[in-house]
C-alpha cells in the first residue's frame, strides 16, 4: 500500500480496513465513497463514486 500512495504521490493517511469495520461503520455502500465531514466532525454529504474538482466544490460550497 505504502509504494502504491508513494507512487502516486499521495500524502494523505491511507487506511486499511482490513476486515470492513471502518466501512461497516461509515455505512460505505461502494468504492471510492467521500465523505464531507465539518469542523466539528459530522459528516455534512457522502458520495459514492469518482468525484471530479467541480462536484468536490458543489459539495464544499454546501458545508462551509
Amino acid at each position: 500500500m505504502e509504494i502504491f500512495a508513494e507512487g502516486q504521490g499521495l500524502t494523505f493517511p491511507i487506511l486499511l480496513d482490513a476486515n470492513g469495520a471502518v466501512a461497516q461503520g461509515y455505512r460505505v455502500q461502494g468504492v471510492p465513497t467521500s465523505l464531507f465531514i465539518d469542523r466539528e466532525g459530522v459528516i455534512r454529504a457522502r458520495y459514492t463514486g469518482p468525484l471530479d474538482e467541480s462536484l468536490i466544490e458543489k459539495y464544499l460550497e454546501q458545508i462551509l
